[in-house]
């Protein structure tokens, strides 16, 4: 660290050496360099990571907003010969306010305002600067990003973006050089089981600025992440670094975070971690922490056309054609009327509007389907109609995983960013990962925590299957009476689970099979490795015999 007592030639060798200054001839304080000290590129309103938006979107028309605090522990220091001297900037806290707004499935736009806080810079005056402002307007930035691939169709998420600072920073807090600061990159990602891996790297364009014995300019930034899959709690981990296109050390960061959802809506959000190398804005280490709320989120309306619009329009009056009126005919004796409304008479709809003939509790005038009964499925039920496909999609509500919200057929019937593991068929719910357990143990993994959340919402959506016979399966190995214990006490596990997860416990069934029911060879590990499985049966009536309900 400097001192007012060091010698004159001495601190004129050193300063030389980190060339901060243009020139000592005088003993005036000389202003510090303009630039942006700031490093950090994120997005807390991201989808798949904080750290990387890993080629994915939001849904359309949703604006998702985020404030967070930030904190950097000496994000400018001084060095000689690789050792360090002094820190000129001590630390570093910043507001960060971020929005996003997803125009539609392949386009969203967002913003990232930072504000300064405080900045600690008493290092400055150490070695004849004027300290910077210690608050000010950060560089705005406006980003764009252009979905390219999605991983529900292809074997990642690839997107295109473009993020753009404004040349409006303030310069006296070393928040901007005056200049603009243009970044565009791409992004990838693909999800592998619990988690999601992300990529992005692009080119940092922006002013050269004289930093010591540094050059701070553009350069190749570069971001990789690994984060958790679950609904409610998310980790992730991330490395940060560019490569310079100037003369300057190469900045790198390891971040590691977590995302808390409150409710559908609302999630906190916590990242942090140290940084490795000499360049100008890596800090010993940040923090940052905050909270994103979904302020705006897209309906999508169901239609339904009206039963008058479905039918044919009236034919037009034929033309009258006046003849000479003919005798009148003899008079009959009155006929007794009957009313076509009473109980046991026939009438056509029309006739009585005000009747319920399909008895569904809609009367017929207000009846767009008058024989055929309303559902009562929580779903359009004051129309008298029966719904098949509540959300439109295509994909009839007994086979739709989302009975409510349209999505692709390849996805059962739920929108592409949800991938699906499951598949409701004829007589069982087929799922596409495994349950795993601890070795030896009927202890469920985390791992497979994702899968068996998927398997209670489908069962919690399709109230119609009332009994699931949840099955446990062993290889041949071991004693057979042993296996069958295993099995049944792993199934009864699984069972467990669903019913901590709002499944009604008295839809669900357990049953331990053992090695009994092989659905390949247990001669090699591959056949053994199959053989070891849960399964989940549906079934018409409760199952009598090897069945524990747990």
């Amino acid at each position: 660290m400097f001192r007012t007592s060091m010698p004159l030639p001495t601190r004129l060798r050193l300063l030389s050496t980190l060339a901060l200054l243009p020139s000592l001839a005088s003993a005036a304080s000389t202003t510090a360099p303009a630039f942006d000290l700031e490093r950090l590129s994120l997005n807390p309103t991201s989808r798949a990571a904080l750290g990387t938006a890993a080629g994915s979107l939001r849904e359309p028309g949703e604006l998702r907003l985020a404030l967070a605090a930030h904190y950097e522990r000496s994000p400018l220091t001084l060095y000689r010969d690789g050792e360090r001297m002094d820190s000129l900037v001590g630390s570093r806290t910043q507001v960060q306010l971020a929005g996003t707004y997803t125009v539609s499935k392949r386009f969203e736009v967002g913003a990232i305002l930072p504000l300064m806080a405080h900045q600690g810079t008493r290092g400055f005056s150490n070695v004849g600067m004027t300290s910077p402002s210690s608050w000010g307007l950060g560089t705005p930035v406006l980003q764009g990003r252009l979905g390219l691939l999605d991983e529900a169709s292809a074997p990642v998420s690839l997107a295109a973006e473009l993020a753009v600072g404004l040349p409006v920073g303030n310069k006296d807090a070393l928040q901007g050089s005056g200049g603009w600061d243009v970044t565009p990159r791409v992004s990838a990602g693909r999800t592998v089981g619990p988690v999601v891996l992300g990529l992005e790297a692009g080119v940092r364009l922006r002013n050269r600025t004289a930093v010591g014995s540094n050059a701070v300019g553009s350069e190749l930034p570069w971001a990789a992440t690994v984060a958790t899959t679950g609904h409610k709690l998310r980790g992730e981990l991330g490395l940060r670094s560019a490569v310079p296109l100037t003369d300057s050390p190469m900045p790198m960061e390891l971040l590691a975070g977590g995302r808390y959802a409150l409710g559908s809506r609302m999630e906190v959000f916590a990242l942090g971690g140290p940084g490795l190398g000499t360049a100008p804005g890596t800090p010993a280490f940040r923090v940052m922490a905050g909270l994103s709320v979904s302020a705006l989120q897209a309906v999508q309306p169901v239609m339904r056309p009206r039963i008058a619009e479905a039918l044919p329009p009236t034919p037009a009056p034929a033309p009258v054609v006046v003849t000479e009126a003919p005798e009148p005919a003899p008079v009959a004796p009155p006929v007794a009327v009957v009313d076509v409304c009473a109980p046991n008479q026939s009438h056509s709809l029309e006739q009585c509007p005000d009747l319920d003939d399909d008895n569904d509790g809609v009367a017929n005038a207000k009846d767009h389907c008058p024989v055929d009964p309303e559902d009562r499925d929580g779903f359009l039920d004051d129309d008298g109609c029966p719904e098949a496909d509540n959300d439109g999609d295509a994909v009839a509500d007994v086979v739709d995983n989302c009975p409510m919200v349209a999505g692709p057929a390849s996805n059962q019937g739920c929108p592409a960013k949800q991938k699906q593991r499951v598949v409701i068929t004829q007589d069982r719910l087929e799922i596409r990962e495994k349950v795993y357990f601890a070795s030896g143990e009927a202890r469920v993994m985390p791992r497979s925590f994702n899968l068996l959340d998927q398997v209670a919402k489908v069962l919690i959506s399709h109230p119609e299957l009332k009994h699931i016979l949840v099955e446990g399966h062993t290889d041949s190995r071991g004693r057979p009476e042993t296996n069958r214990t295993l099995s049944q006490q792993r199934a009864s596990a699984v069972v467990q689970c669903l019913a901590m997860r709002g499944v009604p416990a008295d839809r669900l069934m357990a049953a331990g099979r053992g090695p009994d029911a092989p659905v390949a060879s247990n001669d090699t590990s591959s056949g053994r490795e199959l053989n070891r499985r849960v399964e989940f049966h549906i079934e018409s009536e409760p199952t009598s015999g090897n069945v524990s309900r747990d």
